[in-house]
């Protein structure tokens, strides 16, 4: 897509993509003291504000955020951070593919749940003291991991971004950026194409559908992006193309399919024309990259597994949720995580348990019971194995870490 980003007016190029892979993520701990261009990716991006105050310029709207906002950044929000020359502002900006927003919501028939749930409102929250906290230490403690090593995070990386999600999706209803907040045309527009993308859309279509005149669409669409109604169009399919190809059994054809192109000819001409490549040697690149056995059964067993990890869950009850034998679901889960269900189960229950015990405060017997351990005694082995320490010690430690900043 760097083709077409070359030609944007008012976006660096270093800005709009990093060619992520679809399980990617990056987390970053920044202070930002000077103003950004205005730009937009491929990729999502979350910013948890630390501290400070700003303005973000969002699809030409503009709001202010403080310590305690989360801002969710889909690829339709052409935006801009303003920073005031004494006033840097310090933030947490988590940046991942589509891919991995499409692995926390795996069903086929509704794979873009997500994407519409996440901007059906304004894509600023407002975070209570308490969320806030948990969200920090979680921010701390994957950035701190990713740190450490450089083995398979898969696996903590869907954990962040659903668990972001999830206290996005909770607190939405409550944040004070609503008030009075009203989608300007160009929002709608740049919206209802990443909604709709997999339908026939023209330009008659959405000038009916949103009430804007057709001239006026391209209009709108190059001031802010640079492009024109067809060309944004693309851009939406392809992105959401490159993340499916993760997917072992969907074959080239239903992915062009589900993506909105009715012949498999155009769709090659045209992700060649904005990856640089065809669809079959991208996937052959990430076949390379070790991106094997990412089936939507794995990832949906993963998913009901995290949702569900703090009950009494058992092998057969999920293999029969899945419609899966107890010894396919194992194969699955390994082929993709390289564990088996207990281990996976337990590397859940010990990860939210890390949580509970710092941003909470509470007695590891009690964060035991509340993970889904049967006992503190399983707890504490199972998390000495993952984190080399026992729960108490991490907790020492981090009270430590805070005295000493």
């Amino acid at each position: 897509m760097r083709t077409i980003a070359n030609n944007f007016p008012y976006t660096s190029i270093d800005y709009f993509s990093q060619k992520f892979k679809p399980t990617d993520l990056s987390i970053q701990k920044e202070t930002i003291a000077k103003s950004e261009k205005t730009h937009y990716r491929d990729e999502i991006e979350f910013l948890i504000i630390l501290a400070g105050t700003a303005t973000i310029k969002i699809n030409h709207t503009s709001f202010q955020i403080s310590q305690g906002d989360f801002i969710q950044l889909m690829p339709y929000h052409v935006n801009q951070l303003i920073i005031s020359e004494k006033q840097p502002i310090k933030l947490y900006r988590i940046r991942f593919s589509i891919g991995l927003l499409l692995l926390i919501s795996t069903d086929k028939t509704r794979y873009l749940k997500a994407i519409k749930n996440l901007d059906r409102s304004l894509p600023i929250t407002s975070l209570d003291e308490e969320a806030s906290k948990k969200i920090e230490f979680l921010c701390e403690s994957v950035y701190q991991e990713k740190q450490l090593t450089n083995g398979n995070m898969e696996a903590l990386h869907i954990s962040l971004v659903a668990y972001l999600s999830y206290f996005s999706q909770k607190s939405q209803q409550s944040t004070t950026h609503e008030k009075g907040f009203q989608r300007n045309s160009t929002w709608k527009l740049l919206e209802y194409i990443q909604i709709h993308h997999q339908e026939k859309l023209t330009l008659q279509l959405v000038s009916k559908a949103l009430d804007i005149n057709e001239s006026l669409i391209n209009e709108r669409l190059r001031e802010l992006t640079g492009v024109s109604f067809y060309q944004l169009l693309n851009q939406v399919r392809i992105r959401n193309a490159a993340a499916l190809f993760q997917f072992d059994d969907l074959s080239i054809n239903q992915i062009s399919k589900i993506c909105g192109y009715e012949t498999e000819a155009y769709f090659y001409k045209t992700f060649k024309e904005l990856i640089g490549s065809t669809p079959l040697d991208y996937r052959e690149k990430l076949i390379n990259k070790s991106y094997t056995g990412k089936s939507y059964d794995a990832w949906e067993s993963a998913i009901y597994i995290l949702e569900n990890c703090r009950k009494e869950l058992t092998l057969e009850e999920t293999a029969s949720a899945m419609s899966v034998s107890e010894k396919k679901l194992n194969q699955l889960l390994y082929s993709t995580f390289h564990v088996t269900f207990k281990e996976l189960l337990n590397q859940f229950r010990v990860q939210i348990g890390r949580t509970f015990l710092v941003a909470l405060n509470l007695p590891v017997q009690e964060v035991a019971v509340l993970v889904g351990f049967a006992d503190s005694t399983t707890f504490i082995r199972n998390f000495k194995s993952i984190y080399d320490v026992t729960p108490k010690q991490l907790v020492k430690n981090e009270k430590e870490k805070i005295k000493a900043e």
